[in-house]
């Protein structure tokens, strides 16, 4: 272990070192006390650890000797299987982490009561292992393990089991002879378990890619380390289907995972690091690696930090928990381990955002992940809670090299003149390009997507030569798009048109998703466990997030473009297209962001007249105003059964006329107003306003919605969102000499048309006083 012979020494020079240890020792007291042992039985499918009427995920006391009643957060009662099974794989983690618990105090304090445990339980489950069955119970799809219903399971578990073993090891904690010759055959039936598992998932079902795969060689890098078989290790870090070539094709050269996943790209990095850390043990600086096309463990890390919101909080992007503490504890190893490694002080906002989430103000203090990985005496807190920021979607804000200061270290060159003109000789000479420049339609160019060693990926950030620091940036492999200005307090904006993401991605090409300063206002919902039933029909749909559904069918697995893209720093454009979403189909999605509002202009175009639904949920109470000439639609939308349409109610509904006014949506949190959206009535439209399931750690707190509905073979949606409470005016405009928006923000008057070439603005004489 990296840091493990170091901890003893983090008690004297750290002021949370010694109190981490107090806390530490006072949990394993318990576990002493209780003399708990391992269970007998094997676990099941964490996933199923839900409940099926809140869909939330049951509650869990590691200090629970053995489980037999499961409750949810809302008082139901569960009792035998699935339940059972799950809780036995909770069981068995929290069984393995306390080992690696009684060695790190071990190794801080020398007190020889938490050698022992760590030993006893060590050697109790390699007595246990060879009693589990090859699971009976796995479902078919499933690599079965022994311990757990599946292989990858039971090699999570046996990388946290194994690092406790090393690191009592070094403390001088050796097994005797009998418990040796357990310990051995307990080793020779995981190498030989994994070593065929990782053979049959990267040569017979060739899917070397699996996100599995990562987490077999781990298992078995942290074998190779405990018997010192080097020459092991160096092998699978270079075969096909090793450590190196899937660093190569499960991260995309922009250092995302492939299955555009924050949840599986820390999960992944996860499982490198650990074979990192084995290699480190054995000679072999894995640290450094890199796949062929530049993808690395740093990077892995830095992506992390550009994705993250102000307060250090990761999105849940495709399929991945929005919160939960063991996937903080995951964030917290692999973030803690980044610090100690690599040394940029730019992750402490999610360190500080992770701790807050599991330790409330205490920072690093009492956090295991500290005390095995954490350097420095920086307590794991940075600067205080911004105003308001209270619930569960809430965090921190970094400052110095936080959370912000990554953006300056993510500048491309500056784009040519010549790929940023774009003649167009079709379009009106009145419009001519002011704010939003006119960008080139390639989605990368040599020069675009070219960045510094140091910014470790792909993001492509170009910039206004006369512009400060570009806080915007694009993901030219995996699909996504960051919007920001300097104005922290403002709207930011995060837009995804990549790849599907395989089995774990969801239908959601051009979801659009916001926060306003600190406060998420539209985030993606995430996932709940796959034992729920909304797993599949609720969250993976088209319907749960923002963006456009056509014929009331969810997308097809389809990748989208970028079509354009200019930034500054106090503005940004985007023009995203997704033509495989729907056959014979277009959308087309152009954002503009600037430092007061964020213009949406959504195109759709069809071979077919069909329905064309426009989403937009959001976190708050949301309040309709204006509109009052529209009509009230007596008639009740039945949104029909398939692809998550059963799961939306709708609260109210207005018909819009040639003559309805300006439609606002006020959208506010018990803290006071968050934002206001406006939206064009264009005639014909339906405007319902709705609830659906929320976001994913507890689906029974709905989250309110706004669906614009149309009938036909083309439909445009426009809506322009503005911090507080104040909306922006917008006047529509036919005819003339071309249909365009006025666009007043109480100060100036913008006019903005679509044009071949995107989204362009005409020159004005007049601005508002």
């Amino acid at each position: 272990m990296r840091e493990g012979m170091k901890v003893a020494a983090k008690l004297g020079f750290y002021g949370w070192g010694e109190r981490t240890v107090d806390i530490l020792k006072a949990e394993l007291d318990q576990v002493i006390e209780r003399a708990l042992d391992i269970p007998v039985d094997p676990g099941g499918w964490w996933h199923q650890y839900v409940c099926t009427r809140h869909h939330t995920e049951l509650v869990f006391d590691p200090l629970e000797a053995d489980g037999r009643t499961f409750l949810c957060p809302y008082g139901c009662e569960w009792e035998g299987e699935p339940y059972r099974g799950a809780w036995l794989v909770f069981k068995h983690q929290a069984m393995a982490r306390y080992v690696l618990q009684a060695a790190a105090v071990y190794a801080a304090t020398g007190e020889r009561a938490y050698a022992e445990l760590g030993k006893r339980l060590i050697i109790r489950y390699a007595e246990q292992f060879p009693l589990y069955p090859v699971h009976p119970e796995a479902q078919p799809w499933m690599l079965k393990g022994r311990a757990f219903h599946q292989a990858l399971t039971e090699a999570i578990w046996a990388t946290t089991l194994l690092r406790g073993y090393l690191l009592l090891r070094d403390e001088g904690v050796l097994l005797d002879g009998a418990d040796q010759q357990k310990m051995d055959s307990f080793l020779q039936m995981l190498e030989s378990s994994m070593t065929e598992y990782h053979h049959i998932l990267t040569q017979e079902r060739g899917d070397p890619e699996n996100n599995y795969t990562a987490w077999l060689i781990a298992a078995l890098f942290c074998i190779y380390a405990v018997r010192g078989e080097s020459d092991k290790l160096k092998h699978l870090l270079e075969k096909k289907g090793g450590l190196r070539h899937h660093l190569t094709i499960a991260v995309r050269p922009d250092q995302l995972e492939f299955e555009g996943s924050i949840y599986y790209h820390v999960f992944v990095l996860r499982a490198y690091l650990i074979a990192a850390e084995m290699g480190d043990r054995m000679g072999e600086g894995l640290y450094s690696l890199r796949g062929e096309q530049g993808q690395s463990m740093q990077g892995m890390l830095t992506v992390l930090v550009r994705l993250a919101d102000q307060n250090g909080k990761l999105p849940a992007l495709h399929d991945g928990p929005y919160r939960r503490v063991p996937y903080a504890r995951e964030i917290a190893e692999i973030v803690e381990i980044g610090l100690s490694v690599y040394g940029d002080q730019g992750y402490r906002g999610l360190l500080t955002h992770v701790y807050r989430e599991m330790n409330g103000d205490n920072g690093r203090i009492g956090m295991l992940e500290a005390l095995l990985y954490g350097t420095g005496r920086w307590d794991g807190r940075i600067g205080t809670a911004a105003p308001g920021v209270k619930d569960v979607h809430d965090g921190r804000r970094g400052e110095g090299r936080g959370v912000q200061g990554v953006w300056e270290a993510f500048e491309a060159p500056e784009a040519s003149k010549a790929s940023r003109a774009l003649e167009e000789p079709d379009e009106p000479e009145a419009f001519e390009a002011s704010e939003v420049p006119e960008t080139s339609e390639a989605p990368e160019t040599e020069e675009t997507s070219e960045v510094s060693e140091a910014s470790e990926g792909r993001g492509v950030a170009t910039m206004d030569p006369t512009a400060g620091a570009v806080p915007s940036l694009v993901f030219p492999d995996s699909g996504f798009a960051r919007l920001r200005t300097n104005d922290t307090s403002g709207i930011q904006a995060l837009v995804d048109f990549g790849p599907h993401g395989g089995a774990h991605g969801h239908f959601d090409k051009l979801n659009l998703m916001l926060h306003v300063g600190h406060h998420p206002l539209s985030p993606d919902r995430g996932t709940v466990p796959y034992g729920s039933v909304l797993k599949k029909e609720w969250y993976p749909h088209t319907a749960s997030h923002n963006t456009v559904t056509v014929g009331g069918r969810s997308q097809l697995p389809s990748q989208g473009k970028y079509m354009a893209y200019q930034a500054a720093s106090d503005w940004s454009y985007i023009w995203v297209r997704a033509d495989q979403a729907y056959d014979q189909g277009v959308l087309d999605r152009h954002l503009l962001l600037t430092e007061d509002w964020l213009l949406d202009w959504f195109e759709v175009e069809l071979e077919e007249p069909q329905a064309i639904d426009w989403w937009f949920h959001y976190i708050g109470s949301g309040k309709v105003s204006g509109g009052a000439d529209a009509v009230r639609d007596p008639g009740t939308t039945n949104f029909g059964s398939l692809d998550g349409y059963a799961y939306i109610k709708e609260h109210r509904r207005l018909l819009m006329s040639k003559d309805s006014p300006q439609l606002d949506l006020h959208i506010a949190r018990a803290s006071g107003p968050l934002a206001a959206v406006s939206f064009v009535p264009f005639e014909g439209t339906v405007c319902s306003q709705v609830e659906s399931p929320g976001i994913a750690d507890d689906p029974t707190r709905r989250m309110e919605g706004i669906r614009l509905h149309r009938t036909g073979s083309s439909a445009r949606f426009i809506a322009v969102y503005r911090r507080g409470d104040k909306p922006v005016t917008l006047t529509w405009k036919p005819s003339g000499d071309g249909e365009s928006l006025n666009l007043s923000d109480g100060t100036t008057t913008r006019n903005f048309g679509m044009t071949k070439s995107g989204l362009k603005e005409r020159i004005l004489d007049e601005n508002l006083v």
